[in-house]
């Protein structure tokens, strides 16, 4: 049987700001479409499952409230990446996109609903393994999406280790919003520093 919404679940996966990161769970459905006992796969394959049964539920009302919510955790993430996300080291960078990345997949649960995904640590991913070689196809995708000229292949993006990666995403995002936008990252961010630095008015 021909999946027809292949093509549009993997241009929406290639086109998200959350990139693949490592999970598991206690029964998941991996990309072979067989069960499987706690076994690591990506994030994206959740999220792509989750874009599947909301095709076939075809439920506009469960859409809409669904289309708000994700607008929502990316109104949330774009502020923690403008005061936390461009300015800090891999580590934290990794724990906002899981953060992040959770939120985005419990949008296509009922709120509330428990959730069992565990995201592995940053140093779970090394080079060869299947996530490092799902976020070089993301990150190659995403040179191509938004015209880079040359774009960087998967290949080149194989020889980075996985923080790199994910620096190279954040920049991706940095590189993507307007000036204006980015100004006011810069503005938010120092706004945040003379916040919490000692002797403030806030203290």
């Amino acid at each position: 049987m021909v999946d027809t919404n292949h093509q549009i679940r993997t241009m929406v996966l290639l086109t998200l700001p959350y990139p693949p990161l490592p999970v598991n769970a206690a029964r998941i459905e991996t990309d072979d479409h067989r069960l499987h006992d706690d076994e690591v796969t990506t994030s994206h394959t959740f999220i792509a499952k989750g874009l599947e049964e909301a095709a076939l539920r075809n439920d506009p009302a469960t859409n809409a409230e669904r289309k708000t919510r994700q607008q929502t955790v990316m109104r949330e993430f774009l502020h923690a990446m403008a005061t936390d996300g461009f300015f800090c080291d891999s580590e934290r960078l990794y724990l906002l996109y899981c953060r992040f990345t959770f939120n985005h997949i419990a949008t296509y649960f009922p709120p509330g609903q428990p959730i069992d995904i565990r995201f592995q640590p940053i140093e779970y991913v090394v080079r060869g393994d299947r996530c490092h070689a799902k976020m070089a196809e993301y990150l190659a995708a995403q040179s191509l999406f938004h015209e880079d000229e040359p774009p960087v292949t998967r290949a080149q993006y194989l020889f980075f280790d996985f923080p790199e990666m994910l620096r190279a995403a954040r920049d991706r995002l940095g590189h993507v919003m307007t000036p204006e936008e980015r100004a006011r990252a810069d503005e938010i961010h120092a706004f945040e520093e003379s916040r919490d630095s000692p002797g403030s008015d806030s203290d």
